[in-house]
Formats: structure tokens, C-alpha cells, sequence
């Protein structure tokens, strides 16, 4: 073998080839050149490290070439790809974060939130960019931890006998009444309005998604136009979400 060819390990290096090689993780394509560089510094010939590895002599002369050039373990990994070139600027993406950042009723949309295939809609209508998919924008905003299709919501308790009013539908909960066990005969019914499509107004302002933050919807709202069908006649009424402070104003 020509010296120019010639593969020197140390003890340390040797033991960190042999280790690639025994660990039940290491990706195979790994294995192989570790193999490679090994063999070549037994002092094989590239056509006998290829016979004996089964594969090409092209691939030997590669990864010996590579081990040669920088020696070390590092020198066996895959080299940078450029991969394709980005459709979407720095720019462009940033817009999109933007966007789904600000409340839909800024942007002049009848939304309580934002989706992503409104997001790309709206983008595409605010000259953000010529055409973008919802999933696009679902993996952006993923890899920002921005997810404004998710919100929770908040509560100020305001009632000053919410405890009372709260430890009786506990308890019930426990199937407790009184401080005393309900019985094999007694049952805990829960019932409420169906609900429908109602024009409803929050009595406290959105708070927009951020960064590892989900949009914060406040529970208390007015309903406004809602009609209630009482006997003989129909009563339009204006209504304040009961589940949460417990009252309706006719």
C-alpha cells in the first residue's frame, strides 16, 4: 500500500471505531465505515476491504479519503446538503407569525380565532405572499410553539358566595348532601340549555397567542338577541353567562 494511502489509529480512536461498531444504535451506514477505516488500517487494500464488506471500491476510497482528511469520528458523518432552495422568505414567515398573533378582529374577520387555513387565506388576500397551505403554517407556527387555534380560558370570580355556592356542587359531585352520603336510591342529575348559535360578547378583551402561550378567552359574555320561548308568548331577552355568575336580566 503506498504510504499516501496508509491509515494510522490511535489506541483511543481505535477504541472509539470498535464501540460505533458493537452499540445496537448506530445507524448501519455508520457501521460500515467505521468498518472501513478499521480494515484500512490493518493495512487491507481497498479492493479487499470492498470484497470483504461487500461493497464498492469507490465507497472504500471515499470514507479513507474522508478519515485521511480529518481524523475522527466526525469525519464519517454525511456532509452538509443544500437541499432545495426556500420558497418562503425570512420575511414572508415572520408576517405569517405576526399575524396569527394579532386577534382576527384586527384583520376586519368574523372570528373568535384564528385556524391555519384562515391564517394562509388571509395571507394570501393581505399580499403576504402569492399562495402558502394551511399545513405550511401549522408547521411554522409548531416550530415557534405559536398554536393560535388553541386557547383557555379565564375567570375573575366575582360572586362573594361563589365557596357556598361551589362546595354544594362538589359535593354532589362526591354524592354528599348536607355532610351526609347519598343513598343506592338517590341520583345526581345535571341539566342546562342546549346551546345554540347566540350572538355573544366577552366582558373582558382576547388575550392574543405568544410564544408557548395558548390565546386566553375570558368565560364571562352578554347574549344579545337571544329569544326565550315562555308560554303563549316570546320574550327577547339580554342574558349574562349564568354557569358563571349566575344571573339572567329579562
Amino acid at each position: 500500500m503506498p504510504p499516501a494511502d496508509r491509515i494510522n489509529l490511535t489506541g483511543s480512536q481505535r477504541r472509539e471505531l470498535k464501540r460505533l461498531i458493537r452499540a445496537g444504535r448506530t445507524e448501519q451506514r455508520m457501521v460500515i465505515r467505521a468498518k472501513i477505516v478499521l480494515a484500512a488500517a490493518d493495512g487491507h487494500s481497498n479492493a479487499a476491504i470492498a470484497r470483504l464488506l461487500a461493497v464498492g471500491e469507490d465507497t472504500v476510497r471515499k470514507w479513507r479519503g474522508r478519515w485521511r482528511a480529518a481524523p475522527g469520528v466526525a469525519s464519517l458523518g454525511d456532509a452538509k446538503r443544500s437541499g432545495r432552495p426556500p420558497k418562503f422568505t425570512a420575511v414572508q414567515v415572520a408576517r405569517v407569525k405576526a399575524i396569527a398573533c394579532t386577534p382576527p378582529r384586527e384583520a376586519g374577520l368574523p372570528l373568535a380565532r384564528w385556524s391555519c387555513p384562515e391564517l394562509a387565506r388571509h395571507a394570501v388576500s393581505d399580499g403576504v405572499c402569492a399562495s402558502i397551505s394551511p399545513t405550511t403554517v401549522r408547521r411554522w407556527l409548531s416550530e415557534d410553539a405559536i398554536k393560535p387555534w388553541q386557547y383557555r380560558s379565564w375567570i375573575f370570580i366575582t360572586d362573594p358566595d361563589f365557596e357556598a355556592k361551589a362546595s354544594q356542587v362538589l359535593d354532589l359531585y362526591a354524592r354528599t348532601w348536607d355532610g351526609k352520603p347519598l343513598g343506592p336510591n338517590d341520583y345526581v342529575i345535571s341539566a342546562d340549555e342546549k346551546t345554540s348559535i347566540q350572538a355573544r360578547c366577552r366582558c373582558h378583551p382576547t388575550l392574543a397567542p405568544g410564544a408557548a402561550r395558548a390565546m386566553r378567552v375570558n368565560h364571562d359574555y352578554d347574549i344579545h338577541r337571544a329569544l326565550k320561548t315562555c308560554p303563549g308568548q316570546i320574550v327577547r331577552c339580554k342574558a349574562r353567562g349564568a354557569h358563571n355568575r349566575g344571573e339572567v336580566r329579562l
